[in-house]
């Protein structure tokens, strides 16, 4: 069999976790798709997966196979639009990974944008809330709203992503406007993501920075809830501006404390390090900062 296309069988066995969504990926039969597995495993001499009755898992070798038969192809696949480029569009498959309220705030309306660009470019967009591993993903941008860390990754920023402490008028009516950072540990804190006992939070104004030990009713990992819980009157959140801007804007929550801000974070764009980055991959994170860029205003503090 053709050792390429046997090295796509399993990239995207890998990817799909199974020969059955592998060989929809592919329009393939599965048995084809297994085949071509085999096939790959008997020409290297090597076990790449462990297969049992429910679940496919990669052996050692498989691991560090499965990371080098990825850059290769994405190499190839490049080298080949290279040879297009001047004759024809950029195209191929684009694999997206982002968080769930920022793809449906922000991504939503920018896609149809893009497609109108690079019409020949066929996106899979994965929204979760998840962190997911892109390369076990086999996503080719993952868009992460954080202060990353360091990692085998390369990552770009698209724009700062400026965050607000938001309560709603009747919650600040009832429990009073925090008017320091201390204020804050007297009221009910909205917390983001899974968190057993609280937060610790530091805030700053430019000269010193406090750190407050935050508690309350309600943690969650999905911002888009939290705004809707504290528009309800439920407590306050700190959530980035691109959830809460409208909301601010309309008078249904208010910012407090805008004189303190949280440590920074930012939207980001992150893929996995290559020699030469596929101009598809270059093409989406280009225009995102374009077109981000052109929507960066502090709604709710001046």
């Amino acid at each position: 069999m053709d050792r390429v296309e046997c090295m796509r069988a399993f990239i995207e066995t890998v990817r799909s976790n199974g020969f059955a969504a592998a060989a929809r990926a592919l329009d393939l039969p599965r048995s084809t798709v297994s085949k071509q597995v085999q096939a790959l495993e008997d020409a290297i001499g090597v076990q790449l997966l462990v297969r049992t009755t429910r679940s496919l898992h990669l052996t050692e070798a498989g691991t560090e196979y499965f990371e080098s038969a990825r850059d290769l192809l994405a190499a190839l696949d490049e080298a080949e639009q290279r040879a297009r480029d001047g004759v024809g569009e950029l195209r191929g498959v684009l694999r997206v990974n982002a968080p769930m309220s920022f793809g449906l705030r922000k991504l939503g309306p920018l896609i149809p944008l893009f497609h109108e660009r690079h019409p020949q470019i066929e996106l899979q967009l994965v929204l979760s809330d998840q962190q997911v591993d892109p390369v076990r993903g086999g996503f080719d941008v993952t868009i992460r709203i954080a202060s990353l860390a360091d990692s085998s990754m390369v990552a770009r920023t698209i724009a700062p992503a400026p965050r607000y402490l938001v309560a709603s008028p009747a919650y600040l009516e009832r429990a009073g406007m925090p008017q320091s950072p201390e204020d804050l540990a007297n009221h009910a804190f909205l917390g983001y993501g899974y968190l057993q006992s609280g937060v610790s939070l530091a805030l700053s104004n430019g000269e010193e920075t406090r750190r407050v030990q935050l508690s309350g009713p309600l943690q969650a990992n999905n911002g888009d809830f939290l705004a809707q819980v504290a528009e309800a009157g439920m407590g306050i959140a700190l959530l980035p501006s691109f959830i809460v801007d409208d909301a601010l804007a309309a008078g249904r929550l208010v910012a407090v404390l805008c004189k303190w801000q949280a440590p920074p974070i930012s939207i980001n764009a992150v893929y996995p390090s290559a020699r030469r980055t596929p101009q598809k991959t270059r093409a989406f994170i280009d225009f995102l900062v374009e077109e981000m860029s052109r929507a960066n205003e502090r709604v709710g503090c001046p």
